[in-house]
Protein backbone atom coordinates (compact mmCIF):
# COMPACT_ATOMS: atom_id res chain seq x y z
CA UNK A 1 0.00 0.00 0.00
CA UNK A 2 1.76 3.46 -0.76
CA UNK A 3 2.15 6.22 1.38
CA UNK A 4 -1.18 8.38 -0.18
CA UNK A 5 -3.23 5.34 0.59
CA UNK A 6 -2.12 4.98 4.13
CA UNK A 7 -2.47 8.55 4.82
CA UNK A 8 -6.09 8.60 3.13
CA UNK A 9 -7.28 5.60 5.50
CA UNK A 10 -5.79 7.09 8.98
CA UNK A 11 -8.05 10.45 7.68
CA UNK A 12 -10.86 8.30 7.27
CA UNK A 13 -10.15 6.33 10.45
CA UNK A 14 -9.87 9.59 12.17
CA UNK A 15 -13.00 10.92 10.99
CA UNK A 16 -15.00 7.67 11.94
CA UNK A 17 -13.48 7.98 15.78
CA UNK A 18 -14.36 11.78 15.74
CA UNK A 19 -17.83 11.30 14.49
CA UNK A 20 -18.36 7.52 16.33
CA UNK A 21 -21.42 6.84 17.57
CA UNK A 22 -22.79 4.60 20.96
CA UNK A 23 -22.57 1.14 19.96
CA UNK A 24 -26.69 0.84 20.26
CA UNK A 25 -27.20 4.20 18.57
CA UNK A 26 -27.08 3.41 15.22
CA UNK A 27 -25.12 0.77 13.64
CA UNK A 28 -21.83 -0.71 13.68
CA UNK A 29 -18.82 1.66 14.12
CA UNK A 30 -16.43 0.88 11.30
CA UNK A 31 -13.50 2.42 13.68
CA UNK A 32 -12.39 1.23 17.35
CA UNK A 33 -9.39 1.77 19.11
CA UNK A 34 -7.34 -1.73 19.58
CA UNK A 35 -7.09 -1.18 23.53
CA UNK A 36 -7.63 1.68 26.25
CA UNK A 37 -5.06 2.96 27.93
CA UNK A 38 -4.49 1.03 31.03
CA UNK A 39 -4.69 4.76 33.78
CA UNK A 40 -8.43 5.27 31.82
CA UNK A 41 -10.83 3.80 34.46
CA UNK A 42 -14.70 4.27 35.69
CA UNK A 43 -14.22 6.60 38.50
CA UNK A 44 -18.09 6.24 40.48
CA UNK A 45 -16.83 8.51 42.97
CA UNK A 46 -16.97 11.75 41.06
CA UNK A 47 -19.77 13.87 42.82
CA UNK A 48 -22.74 15.30 41.18
CA UNK A 49 -22.72 18.21 40.22
CA UNK A 50 -24.74 21.25 42.56
CA UNK A 51 -27.47 23.01 41.22
CA UNK A 52 -24.80 26.13 40.74
CA UNK A 53 -22.57 24.17 38.63
CA UNK A 54 -25.57 23.29 36.98
CA UNK A 55 -27.01 26.66 36.05
CA UNK A 56 -22.63 28.05 35.09
CA UNK A 57 -22.69 24.97 32.86
CA UNK A 58 -26.02 25.91 31.40
CA UNK A 59 -25.00 29.67 30.67
CA UNK A 60 -21.56 28.78 29.11
CA UNK A 61 -23.35 26.32 26.58
CA UNK A 62 -25.84 29.17 25.66
CA UNK A 63 -22.92 31.23 25.31
CA UNK A 64 -21.34 28.51 22.68
CA UNK A 65 -25.06 28.20 20.91
CA UNK A 66 -24.82 31.70 20.34
CA UNK A 67 -21.33 31.61 19.67
CA UNK A 68 -21.91 29.16 16.63
CA UNK A 69 -24.57 30.65 15.53
CA UNK A 70 -22.28 33.67 14.90
CA UNK A 71 -20.17 31.79 13.43
CA UNK A 72 -22.74 30.03 11.03
CA UNK A 73 -24.05 33.31 10.05
CA UNK A 74 -20.89 34.01 8.75
CA UNK A 75 -19.93 30.94 6.96
CA UNK A 76 -19.94 29.67 3.39
CA UNK A 77 -22.73 27.75 1.18
CA UNK A 78 -19.97 24.83 1.90
CA UNK A 79 -19.52 25.25 5.09
CA UNK A 80 -23.10 25.32 5.41
CA UNK A 81 -23.67 22.18 3.10
CA UNK A 82 -20.90 20.44 5.45
CA UNK A 83 -22.93 20.69 8.45
CA UNK A 84 -25.83 19.32 7.04
CA UNK A 85 -23.97 16.44 5.61
CA UNK A 86 -22.30 16.22 9.58
CA UNK A 87 -26.24 16.29 11.03
CA UNK A 88 -26.97 13.47 8.25
CA UNK A 89 -23.91 11.27 9.01
CA UNK A 90 -24.86 11.13 12.83
CA UNK A 91 -28.40 10.40 12.20
CA UNK A 92 -28.83 6.79 12.70
CA UNK A 93 -29.12 4.51 9.30
CA UNK A 94 -32.27 2.63 8.71
CA UNK A 95 -32.97 -0.03 10.31
CA UNK A 96 -31.06 0.72 13.17
CA UNK A 97 -31.50 1.56 16.83
CA UNK A 98 -33.22 5.08 17.14
CA UNK A 99 -30.80 6.87 19.74
CA UNK A 100 -32.91 9.40 21.15
CA UNK A 101 -29.40 11.81 22.14
CA UNK A 102 -28.00 10.83 18.22
CA UNK A 103 -31.54 12.07 17.11
CA UNK A 104 -31.76 15.34 19.45
CA UNK A 105 -28.29 15.99 18.59
CA UNK A 106 -28.78 15.95 15.02
CA UNK A 107 -31.75 17.72 15.01
CA UNK A 108 -29.86 19.92 17.24
CA UNK A 109 -26.95 20.88 14.66
CA UNK A 110 -29.62 21.32 11.98
CA UNK A 111 -31.55 23.99 14.35
CA UNK A 112 -28.24 25.74 14.73
CA UNK A 113 -27.50 26.00 10.48
CA UNK A 114 -31.07 26.93 10.49
CA UNK A 115 -31.18 29.78 13.56
CA UNK A 116 -27.96 31.06 11.95
CA UNK A 117 -29.99 31.68 8.46
CA UNK A 118 -31.86 34.30 10.08
CA UNK A 119 -28.36 36.39 10.68
CA UNK A 120 -26.95 35.69 7.43
CA UNK A 121 -26.72 39.16 5.33
CA UNK A 122 -25.84 39.29 1.50
CA UNK A 123 -22.29 40.10 -0.16
CA UNK A 124 -22.07 44.27 0.21
CA UNK A 125 -22.47 45.79 -3.40
CA UNK A 126 -18.93 47.07 -4.37
CA UNK A 127 -19.06 50.94 -4.20
CA UNK A 128 -16.94 53.13 -6.45
CA UNK A 129 -13.45 54.45 -5.30
CA UNK A 130 -13.68 57.11 -7.95
CA UNK A 131 -15.63 59.26 -9.71
CA UNK A 132 -15.80 61.64 -12.33
CA UNK A 133 -16.70 65.22 -12.21
CA UNK A 134 -20.48 66.05 -13.47
CA UNK A 135 -20.08 66.76 -17.48
CA UNK A 136 -22.60 68.45 -19.91
CA UNK A 137 -22.60 68.38 -23.48
CA UNK A 138 -19.87 71.16 -23.44
CA UNK A 139 -17.51 69.56 -20.79
CA UNK A 140 -17.46 66.21 -21.67
CA UNK A 141 -14.19 65.86 -22.32
CA UNK A 142 -12.53 65.07 -25.24
CA UNK A 143 -10.88 61.76 -23.91
CA UNK A 144 -14.19 60.35 -22.92
CA UNK A 145 -15.03 61.21 -26.56
CA UNK A 146 -12.87 59.02 -28.83
CA UNK A 147 -12.06 55.76 -28.48
CA UNK A 148 -10.48 55.19 -24.85
CA UNK A 149 -10.23 52.09 -22.50
CA UNK A 150 -10.31 51.63 -18.46
CA UNK A 151 -6.84 49.67 -17.12
CA UNK A 152 -7.50 45.65 -16.47
CA UNK A 153 -9.15 45.29 -12.78
CA UNK A 154 -11.15 48.29 -13.32
CA UNK A 155 -14.68 48.64 -14.46
CA UNK A 156 -17.11 51.92 -14.75
CA UNK A 157 -20.41 52.67 -14.79
CA UNK A 158 -21.63 55.62 -16.83
CA UNK A 159 -24.92 57.51 -14.61
CA UNK A 160 -26.57 60.03 -17.12
CA UNK A 161 -28.58 62.20 -14.85
CA UNK A 162 -30.55 64.27 -17.64
CA UNK A 163 -30.54 63.73 -21.22
CA UNK A 164 -29.06 61.14 -23.33
CA UNK A 165 -25.92 59.76 -23.97
CA UNK A 166 -25.08 57.32 -26.98
CA UNK A 167 -22.25 54.55 -25.88
CA UNK A 168 -20.60 52.70 -28.35
CA UNK A 169 -18.39 49.64 -27.29
CA UNK A 170 -15.88 48.93 -30.18
CA UNK A 171 -14.67 45.57 -29.19
CA UNK A 172 -17.58 43.93 -29.71
CA UNK A 173 -19.28 46.06 -31.05
CA UNK A 174 -22.50 47.39 -29.47
CA UNK A 175 -24.72 50.86 -29.44
CA UNK A 176 -26.61 51.33 -26.64
CA UNK A 177 -28.61 55.07 -25.71
CA UNK A 178 -27.92 55.70 -22.05
CA UNK A 179 -30.61 57.39 -20.27
CA UNK A 180 -31.22 58.46 -16.44
CA UNK A 181 -32.30 55.21 -14.87
CA UNK A 182 -30.25 53.18 -17.86
CA UNK A 183 -26.56 53.36 -16.58
CA UNK A 184 -23.84 51.98 -19.50
CA UNK A 185 -20.81 49.39 -18.23
CA UNK A 186 -17.71 49.77 -19.22
CA UNK A 187 -15.23 46.42 -18.77
CA UNK A 188 -11.52 46.56 -18.17
CA UNK A 189 -9.90 46.90 -20.86
CA UNK A 190 -13.03 47.28 -23.45
CA UNK A 191 -12.68 50.19 -26.03
CA UNK A 192 -15.35 52.70 -26.32
CA UNK A 193 -15.98 56.05 -27.00
CA UNK A 194 -19.35 58.56 -25.93
CA UNK A 195 -21.24 60.88 -27.60
CA UNK A 196 -23.72 63.40 -25.91
CA UNK A 197 -27.39 63.37 -27.79
CA UNK A 198 -27.99 67.17 -27.33
CA UNK A 199 -28.17 68.35 -23.63
CA UNK A 200 -27.30 66.70 -21.11
CA UNK A 201 -25.70 66.01 -17.85
CA UNK A 202 -23.64 62.66 -17.04
CA UNK A 203 -20.84 61.18 -14.65
CA UNK A 204 -18.43 58.17 -14.45
CA UNK A 205 -17.76 55.89 -11.26
CA UNK A 206 -15.10 53.48 -11.49
CA UNK A 207 -14.89 50.26 -9.62
CA UNK A 208 -12.12 47.78 -8.48
CA UNK A 209 -14.92 45.03 -8.51
CA UNK A 210 -17.79 43.98 -11.11
CA UNK A 211 -20.56 46.70 -9.53
CA UNK A 212 -24.10 46.06 -9.23
CA UNK A 213 -26.34 48.02 -11.71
Amino acid sequence: MTDNNLDTLKQSQQRQAALSRWDNEGGSVLYRPQKRAASVETDHSVPELTNAELVHLRVRVIALENLMISALAGATDRQLDLAHEMAAYISPRPGSTQHPLTIHAANQMTDLVERADHFRVPPLAPVPYKSTAVFDEHTLPTGLRKEHRTKKGVWGVIRVLDGRVRYTVIEPESETILEPGHPGLMLPDQPHFLEPLGSMRMQVEFYDAHPDL
